[in-house]
């Protein structure tokens, strides 16, 4: 097996309060962190956030997260499925996954550096979004420490990434933990 597993499943709602609600019950877990991120264009942005942690053993964590979005219709993408995560063991083994999809053909359609973790985005065949991570901290404690500040709740999108800066960085013995808070 890669090491690689399940750490994030994010939805969409226009009924925030009643799904934060479900999934702290279902989970024994309160909200983690809540979140009002900046007005945005885009409807496929929240307007507001909810991260229910209910796993943490670095490098993984497992998350329901849910993301208001009241401005997205009543279609079929009005709730649901908004993305998964799978979690790399390491940053290492995110920018090896990285490598292994260009070689056939798949490139990420985002990368960012989010603060408390590092994320390639793709598109699977049909047109899901996967989200591939790896953590950017070692112990709960600094992540939660990271996501309560005002730094996080004000852009939790964080900064992009060019993979490919990153992984000629590495090719030349620069330090990945330190490319990825270049901007």
């Amino acid at each position: 097996m890669s090491g690689i597993r399940l750490s994030e499943v994010v939805l969409r709602t226009t009924e925030y309060d009643r799904l934060c609600d479900f999934y702290s019950l279902l989970l024994a877990q309160p909200r983690t962190v809540e979140m009002t991120p900046p007005p945005s264009d885009d409807p496929d942005e929240p307007s507001r956030i909810c991260f229910l942690d209910f796993y943490f053993d670095p490098p993984y964590s497992q998350r329901i997260a849910v993301f208001e979005c009241e401005d997205i219709g009543s279609g079929p993408t009005s709730r649901g499925l908004h993305h998964f995560q799978l979690r790399t063991p390491t940053i290492d083994a995110l920018l090896d996954l990285y490598s292994t999809l260009k070689n056939s053909g798949h490139l990420p359609v985002e990368a960012s550096n989010h603060g408390p973790g590092t994320s390639f985005y793709y598109r699977d065949p049909d047109g899901n979004k996967v989200e591939l991570s790896s953590l950017n901290f070692s112990s709960q404690q600094e992540l939660r420490t990271f996501m309560a500040t005002d730094e996080f709740k004000n852009n939790p999108n964080g900064f992009p990434l060019d993979p490919e800066r990153l992984l000629a960085g590495t090719r030349a013995g620069r330090d990945l933990s330190e490319m990825l808070w270049e901007r």
